[in-house]
């Protein structure tokens, strides 16, 4: 059985990593006016809505609007901002979040390390025979292997942020694994019910990782 992980929420804790660089790549050398317990509260809680990396600008965006007027239903001011931001801004702020985050990788790599814990699933990769794990990530291939590498855990392959983007989706990518694989059973454990509703293949069966960013529907939670 092909074991098809998601990794941001999954098996690293990379909340915070992720508010800080998304942050710096947002606000760049803009004074940050706002009072910084109270926005990053909000960055948190609505923080699984972020699936591939330039949605951290729709997010930032969103936050910005919601401070000033607490009327708005976030996730539908999320979905309403993301219509107002054309694709070229989204491609410039995700270059910028990525270049942020190899600067930060450089600069000090054990900080950056600590701004991303194993979560306890991740713990039970460590130094196991996961021939049959493959990790699919919106995360950028460079980051989840030097993660990956730094704890240990070895895995048969990692699919990030390029990949998905060109077969469209995580459900699209993990059917043409499976296909090239010739497997006719496999699970996909995400924290995002998007991702896991990208899923259109009956051989897949889908969890949701309750311990990750996310907000359940009607799948099962993993147990581990």
């Amino acid at each position: 059985m092909l074991k098809f992980l998601d990794f941001d929420g999954v098996i690293v804790d990379s909340i915070e990593e992720c508010y800080i660089i998304s942050k710096s790549a947002y606000f760049g050398y803009s004074f940050f006016s706002y009072n910084e317990i109270e926005y990053k509260k909000i960055f948190y809680k609505y923080r699984g809505l972020v699936r591939p990396p330039h949605e951290y600008l729709i997010l930032h965006k969103a936050i910005e609007i919601y401070i000033k007027d607490r009327k708005y239903d976030f996730k539908k001011l999320f979905i309403e901002t993301s219509k107002n931001i054309i694709d070229e801004d989204k491609q410039i702020f995700e270059k910028d979040f990525f270049q942020k985050r190899h600067s930060y990788q450089e600069n000090n790599f054990q900080a950056w390390i600590n701004l991303n814990p194993l979560m306890d699933f991740g713990k039970t990769l460590i130094d196991s025979n996961n021939i049959d794990v493959y990790i699919v990530t919106t995360k950028n291939k460079a980051a989840t292997i030097a993660l990956l590498d730094f704890y240990k855990i070895d895995v048969a392959g990692i699919y990030a942020n390029d990949e998905i983007k060109s077969f469209g989706s995580k459900g699209e990518l993990i059917k043409s694994l499976m296909l090239k694989k010739d497997k006719q059973e496999a699970f996909f454990l995400d924290d995002s019910v998007e991702h896991l509703d990208s899923i259109n293949d009956g051989r897949v069966k889908c969890f949701f990782a309750d311990w990750g960013y996310g907000e359940n529907s009607t799948y099962d939670v993993y147990k581990y």
